[in-house]
């Protein structure tokens, strides 16, 4: 079998192939309108869903109502006397072992917080449940990430079939585990979880509107929707659905004029690599931060890749030249994402925490999920935290004295506006 690491790292080039796919028949959709665009969403998820829309709004009339479902995770029943622990999981194929391990490890060293919201991007989409619902559901975890090789999670289609489709390959193994891990009873307890307060979001990229959508999964499971399961093992499989390689997964909408339609969703890294909550949304300001939490809220965000790439010779050809680009944007872009939520979290009153996967990890795959790599991955995690060597308080290129400086200039800027 080809690696599917090849296939991503090319998968570019399909762009050029497809020239000779043209006139071949394509699987046919029946798309949200234009005019619908922004109103349409699954029965019961009107009030359930964030756009960057809904970002940019959030500052105008009625648009903090809109987003404000997101200050009710801060607000949870029997945790408002605690600190607000935020967990935010990013993308990251395979490598989001280490975030498995990471998690694991924190169980048995025995101050893993419950975190009253969890996120979570592409591979984090997977682990973000478990992540969620705790301890009691690491032995899931674990066996998402050190137990089936790609044969086992992929099924590829020929070549001509995946040039005149939508992808090149299948991921029937990696639905038949999520539908196995992530079983009736831990949507349930997801829901129930919901219902004290805590929140699980996954986000995935809506191609048609070519921005993130992020889902409260765990108001999918509370509410009882109808479909309600399924709809979200659509949801976590569309954001681990890396383009061309997996097909999209297609979510039926209602519009406004009552007729069903479909979205185009697809891997949440192509929108934003890791996400808490809206910029816009200014939390010091907030009640739900107030000083009877009894501690510093934190912001924890788990990088499942390297801050810094290794040295590697590119050789002369379009598809090295052109893989080793597009993993350096992603991690461009995904440097940017924490940047933004470093900067937040500063500016609300937060301290961050921030893990990834060390560069001195030099275990190489033979092939794109190996559970032997993946597996030395997990143990990596579950060591760095168990030796204290997990966590920094800030992202790469600064420095302890810039920390302190910006969080000394934004506490003097808060302090500032709130004089009468």
């Amino acid at each position: 079998m080809h690696h599917i690491r090849s296939i991503i790292t090319t998968s570019s080039a399909t762009l050029f192939l497809a020239v000779f796919a043209v006139g071949c028949s394509t699987p046919k959709r029946n798309a949200v309108p234009r005019e619908h665009i922004r109103d349409a969403s699954p029965p019961g998820m009107e009030s359930w869903r964030i756009t960057r829309d809904d970002d940019l709004a959030s500052t105008g009339p009625g648009g903090q109502d809109r987003v404000g479902r997101l200050i009710d995770q801060m607000k949870a029943s029997g945790l408002d006397r605690a600190p607000i622990e935020v967990l935010a999981i990013s993308g990251g194929g395979e490598n989001g072992a280490y975030g498995a391990g990471l998690l694991c490890g924190w169980s048995e060293l025995g101050t893993r917080p419950t975190f009253n919201v969890v996120t979570g991007v592409s591979t984090g989409a997977l682990t973000a449940p478990f992540a969620f619902l705790g301890s009691d559901y690491d032995e899931q975890l674990k066996a998402c990430y050190t137990t089936l090789s790609t044969s086992e999670l992929v099924t590829e289609r020929g070549l001509l079939e995946g040039l005149t489709s939508d992808a090149l390959s299948d991921p029937d193994g990696l639905r038949r585990m999520l539908e196995t891990q992530f079983d009736e009873e831990a949507y349930r307890r997801v829901g129930e979880e919901h219902l004290k307060g805590r929140r699980l979001f996954v986000g995935t990229t809506n191609l048609d509107r070519m921005e993130p959508s992020y889902w409260c999964l765990s108001a999918i499971a509370a509410e009882d929707l109808p479909g309600g399961r399924q709809l979200a093992l659509d949801i976590i499989l569309a954001s681990a659905s890396i383009p061309g390689v997996f097909p999209p997964v297609m979510i039926e909408v209602v519009a406004p004029d009552g007729r069903t339609y479909d979205e185009m969703h697809v891997d949440g890294g192509v929108s934003t690599q890791v996400f808490t909550y809206p910029v816009a949304l200014r939390l010091r300001d907030s009640e739900a931060l107030g000083d009877e939490r009894g501690g510093t809220p934190t912001v924890w965000v788990i990088r499942n890749a390297p801050l810094v790439f290794r040295y590697k010779q590119v050789a002369r050809s379009l598809f090295d030249i052109a893989g080793r680009s597009i993993s350096g944007l992603i991690r461009s872009n995904g440097i940017g994402d924490l940047y933004r939520i470093w900067l937040t979290s500063i500016r609300d009153g937060f301290d961050f925490r921030l893990a990834s996967i060390p560069f001195d990890f030099d275990v190489e795959p033979s092939e794109p999920f190996d559970p032997a790599h993946m597996t030395a991955l997990f143990e990596r995690g579950r060591s760095d935290i168990l030796t204290g060597e997990a966590w920094r308080d800030h992202p790469p290129q600064i420095d302890a004295s810039d920390v302190e400086a910006l969080r000394a200039e934004l506490n003097a800027r808060a302090e500032d506006s709130n004089r009468p």
